[in-house]
């Protein structure tokens, strides 16, 4: 499933989201929007992020072509690493691009398609980039409600797409590909952590995370640091 580009609907616009959680964000800050796609943050901001202290890095190369056409000030920073739901024609070891000092590092939907592994090095990468804040969203398995709603989703869409499902809603962490655990190819792949087991695996290579949930939305984040 190469170069997906995300619809611009209401229900997609993270910009309230990415406010809330990024209180202290303003035009002076230069922003990494992880997995930015075509721009579509930039572009639901409405002005209140500079395009020229905009950069979107993703795997789909064509939306990364519509963003820099739509948004010229903008950088557009293709990552051609093989991804399992996002770009099944990618590099397995393509290493991340050398960027420069952001302020803020945004990434929306991307670590519910990652290994583990992927995410620490991500995470490590992240790192060189300086920033004051990194936000990230994920999808955890954790008991409350907000778990509960999102696994619910996902155990229904199942059913509805395939007919059966395993029944994963009170599993630790686990990978989906298609209709199977595993991480075998697949058209899907949805990664889905608890909280408490992520943040101690991290904390092993010295990367700090803690929970934080947005008004605006059930799913979860991690603001992340390091020792």
């Amino acid at each position: 499933m190469n170069d997906i580009i995300h619809p611009r609907e209401q229900e997609t616009n993270r910009f309230n989201t990415f406010k809330e959680l990024n209180s202290n964000f303003s035009l002076d800050n230069s922003l990494l929007d992880f997995g930015g796609n075509q721009g579509n943050l930039l572009y639901f901001s409405k002005g209140k992020i500079s395009e020229e202290k905009y950069t979107s890095i993703d795997v789909s190369k064509d939306s990364l072509k519509n963003g820099q056409n739509e948004f010229p000030q903008g950088n557009f920073v293709w990552w051609n690493r093989y991804n399992q739901m996002y770009n099944h024609k990618g590099i397995i070891d393509e290493p991340l691009p050398v960027l420069k000092q952001h302020d803020y590092i945004w990434a929306y939907s991307v670590f519910s398609h990652m290994v583990y592994e992927d995410i620490l090095e991500v995470l490590l990468w992240m790192k060189t980039i300086g920033a004051k804040k990194i936000v990230a969203s994920y999808l955890c398995n954790d008991g409350d409600k907000n778990s509960k709603e999102v696994m619910e989703y996902f155990y229904n869409r199942r059913i509805n797409q395939y007919g059966t499902t395993v029944d994963f809603r009170n599993s630790d962490h686990f990978y989906l590909t298609d209709n199977d655990y595993g991480v075998s190819s697949g058209k899907t792949f949805i990664a889905v952590y608890t909280t408490s087991w992520l943040i101690n695996k991290l904390k092993e290579n010295r990367i700090v995370a803690k929970k934080i949930n947005s008004l605006n939305s059930p799913v979860p984040f991690l603001e992340v640091s390091y020792e």
